[in-house]
């Protein structure tokens, strides 16, 4: 009997070991993004754009705000983007072009061994709406189109203190524009077909504060 009950508490201590050892080699990585499963993350960016759905427009500034959760080295975001892009056609007038919409961002964190600062990888799904305003011959006119976005890329990770991380990471994406559509007043929205799809490269910047 005695024998048995060494043996039980021998796995049980075992078991009880390996648990540990595993519980402890996600830390380094996991607080390095977040000592908190939430935070709210706030970032500049700057997006370049090319393909046939964005011809004309130049690379433009934006930003992005995010509530993310933290349950281990992975992290789930949800959240808001927007950004401005001027045209080469200067003949317009200097309109902007407006990127907006709302995204989910899962990401991957590695541990380097370090608790100051881990890479990581990141994927996105959003849902954006391209839109301008400009007057042609005086009359004003607004023109849009939404499309779903895919980006894949990564960054680093700086822990700055328990609450507080800098984020620094680049994507690069493409994207599927459904039917644009040309609104001009007293006449209605009129289809203008496809608007078609694009490419983009996206730098950001930004801070995590977690609660």
């Amino acid at each position: 009997m005695s024998a048995t009950r060494t043996s039980v508490l021998t796995a049980a201590l075992s078991t009880a070991a390996a648990l540990a050892a595993l519980g402890t080699t996600a830390p380094s990585a996991a607080h390095a993004q977040s000592a908190q499963r939430f935070s709210v993350q706030a970032s500049g960016l700057a997006v370049g754009t090319r393909g046939e759905a964005y011809e004309g427009m130049k690379a433009g500034p934006g930003f992005e705000l995010q509530v993310r959760y933290t349950p281990s080295v992975w992290s789930f975001g949800v959240g808001a983007q927007s950004s401005t892009h001027s045209l080469d056609d200067t003949a317009l007038g200097g309109e902007e072009v407006t990127l907006a919409g709302a995204f989910f961002e899962p990401r991957r964190v590695f541990d380097v061994g370090a608790t100051s600062y881990a890479p990581y990888a990141s994927a996105r799904l959003a849902f954006l709406r391209q839109s301008i305003d400009l007057e042609v011959e005086g009359t004003p006119v607004s023109a849009s189109a939404s499309g779903a976005q895919v980006n894949l890329g990564g960054g680093v990770l700086f822990r700055v203190s328990p609450r507080v991380n800098i984020d620094l990471g680049a994507t690069f994406g493409v994207i599927n524009f459904g039917d644009a559509k040309v609104t001009v007043p007293g006449f209605g929205s009129v289809n203008a077909g496809s608007a078609g799809s694009g490419q983009n490269v996206v730098m950001r910047a930004g801070v995590a504060v977690g609660f």
